[in-house]
Parts: C-alpha cells; structure tokens; sequence
C-alpha cells in the first residue's frame, strides 16, 4: 500500500461514511478499515471483487453487513481513483 492509495481510500471511505460515524467520532474512526481497504489494492483482480473485500471488511470490524450494491459503488470509486480500469 502506498501513501497516496490510503489517502485515495481514506478520502472515498470518508465520503461515504458508511456507518454514518464521522458526524460524531474523530475523523480517524475509519483508520482501521482504509488500511485493510488499500492493502487488497494490489491484488484485487476487478471491481466485483473489490465491492465483496470492501464488504468483507466492514463485516469483520463492525459486524455490519452492507448491501454489496453500496459496497460496489464505492469499490468503483477506488478502483477508478487508484487506476485499476
């Protein structure tokens, strides 16, 4: 993972505020799970595979199950910011 690819994540992830916390909790609170994010970058093979991680990861640390068409339109915003297209 690079610098740039967690700002990438880091900036798309916080946007999206999946779990609405960033009205109330510091604007780290998502730190744990962008790190996880950017680190799949290098090995994710397409978007679909990115929306079902990006899902994966907010299962394991939230215990939140996403819908993976939220989890799709986001995985396309990274895939496309990081140049994977």
């Amino acid at each position: 993972m690079t610098m740039n690819e967690y700002i990438l994540v880091k900036s798309i992830i916080d946007e999206w505020d999946p779990i609405n916390l960033l009205d109330f909790c510091p604007e780290d609170e998502y730190t744990p799970e962008i790190k996880d994010i950017a680190a799949l970058l290098p090995d994710v093979k397409s978007v679909d595979e990115l929306a079902l991680k990006i899902r994966q990861v907010f299962i394991k640390w939230f215990e939140i199950f996403l819908s993976i068409e939220k989890c799709y339109l986001v995985a396309l915003k990274i895939w496309e910011a990081t140049k994977k297209t």
